[in-house]
């Protein structure tokens, strides 16, 4: 028996003794868990290493294929109970479906925030405590540079580079990419470097860039902990993965070009830039209007 076949084996008895579901739902789950691990094989993703954004993405290439909201909804569920198993099992560290939003909460996928709501996020951290001081600069690194959260917590010191204002990133399949952030969150990394990680860090040998209370280094599931409570404040509808996506449609509607855009957010196939980076309807309209010869002319 392939490592693969028992992991799916283990899953099937996880549903039936752990979950208690119906043999039904076993094998609806099962099915569903087998159909996605296809996926991440053919677009190279580790299941250890799948997020968010590769679960959204096996969720758009379904929908190509002509599922309806309905399955979508019943798959995504499948997703949540196999990374619940996934997380007992000591595979995944969290449970990131529950993150992507079902089919009947969703206006449209991915989501984005405007760039007020960011602006109202980001200032909502006090600047007198250092745990808040912290989040801030993350998650203003975040969205300044769009890598993702995995990426931003893996960060050491040494990957920012102050006279260049840009960070060495490590994403993907070990991917390293040069990311250049704005003068915003250049000037909040040099305020967390200079005044908040000396006072959380206990060990002077610890590498890492953004630390936890005890001086570690910040997990992913705590920075999502945090932004949690923080969009739950302002009763915003958001998560981390949010602030890429929408640094990408922002950079996008002012101009920036796909290509660009690509090797910013570290995608090795433009296809999934265009998939991942929508335009309102209205702005292709206007584009249209402007500069297509069958639009309406002033001349």
């Amino acid at each position: 028996m392939t490592a693969r076949e028992d992991l799916l084996r283990r899953f099937d008895d996880y549903i039936i003794f752990t979950r208690r579901l119906s043999e039904k739902t076993r094998e609806v789950y099962s099915m569903d868990a087998r159909v996605y691990l296809d996926f991440l094989d053919s677009v190279d993703v580790k299941l250890e290493e799948a997020g968010v954004e590769d679960i959204e993405s096996y969720l758009i290439h379904r929908k190509e294929e002509g599922i309806e909201e309905r399955t979508e909804g019943r798959i995504l569920s499948s997703l949540r109970s196999f990374y619940m198993f996934l997380s007992e099992e000591g595979i995944a560290g969290s449970n990131p479906a529950t993150l992507v939003e079902k089919p009947k909460d969703r206006q449209q996928l991915p989501r984005v925030i405007s760039e007020s709501e960011v602006d109202e996020l980001l200032s909502s951290f006090p600047p007198d405590d250092l745990l808040s001081e912290r989040d801030y600069t993350l998650f203003e690194l975040i969205y300044s540079s769009g890598m993702r959260i995995s990426e931003a917590v893996s960060l050491d010191v040494s990957s920012y580079r102050k006279a260049e204002s840009t960070i060495s990133v490590i994403g993907k399949r070990d991917k390293e990419r040069l990311v250049f952030i704005g003068e915003v969150a250049s000037d909040a990394l040099d305020h967390y470097l200079d005044a908040v990680r000396p006072k959380l860090l206990k060990n002077d040998r610890e590498s890492a860039l953004f630390l936890n209370r005890r001086g570690g280094r910040l997990t992913r599931q705590a920075a999502h902990k945090r932004f949690h409570e923080a969009v739950g404040r302002l009763g915003l509808d958001a998560t981390i993965h949010t602030l890429r996506h929408s640094f990408a449609t922002h950079m996008i509607e002012h101009g920036a070009d796909i290509r660009s855009v690509q090797e910013m957010l570290g995608h090795s196939d433009v296809r999934t830039t265009q998939i991942y980076t929508h335009l309102d309807t209205s702005s292709i309209l206007a584009f249209f209007d402007k500069y297509s010869p069958l639009g309406d002319s002033d001349d």
